[in-house]
């Protein structure tokens, strides 16, 4: 699948969700955003992967179920913690050697917290591996779904950033579509 086949399939679904999604976004987005940092740290982790869970729930049963939004609020809560922190850790130094090599790094990282969601047995450094093995090749794949946003982008800042509120629900089950498209490529994970 290409780009634009990520796009109508997240369209598609988006046509029935988007509301809920846009939702869902906005509170995932005002928990990351936190003004007490702590808080945001702690929550983010558990938080995603409830938010993951809920759009892989959209895009493999066409249904509209919010309990899956609390999945990240129970079992491994300290190992989406950690996850969360590690990852962007990871990154940081990453970014430190210079800033291409943060990019790479991030789309290297970039379903890490997909795979805990279908696996919430992984230990937080197993699921970065396993999202780096994943990514193997396909890097170039993610940038290029982002890069065919870029009119979508070019929007969004003419309204001064507000369109980026509702164009985010977009961009990411365009994201969650290329994971189920990598995940029947790999078909087993650790």
């Amino acid at each position: 699948m290409v780009s634009k086949d990520f796009r109508k399939k997240a369209w598609e679904q988006l046509r029935t969700f988007y509301w809920n999604l846009l939702v869902v976004g906005l509170v995932l987005a005002a928990i990351m955003g936190s003004s007490a940092a702590l808080v945001g740290l702690i929550l983010s982790g558990p938080a995603l992967i409830g938010v993951i869970a809920y759009r892989l729930n959209i895009i493999r049963t066409d249904t509209n179920d919010t309990d899956v939004l609390l999945a990240g609020f129970k079992g491994q809560i300290i190992n989406y913690i950690i996850a969360f922190i590690l990852r962007g850790l990871f990154i940081f130094l990453w970014t430190l050697l210079l800033v291409i090599p943060g990019i790479i790094k991030s789309f290297s990282y970039a379903m890490t917290f997909y795979i805990l969601t279908d696996h919430p047995e992984l230990e937080p450094t197993q699921a970065i591996k396993e999202s780096q093995e994943m990514m193997r090749g396909h890097k170039w794949r993610l940038f290029k779904l982002y890069f065919s946003f870029i009119g979508w982008y070019i929007l969004a800042a003419l309204t001064f950033g507000v369109g980026f509120i509702f164009l985010e629900p977009y961009i990411q089950m365009s994201v969650a579509n290329f994971y189920e498209d990598l995940k029947t490529r790999k078909v087993e994970i650790i």
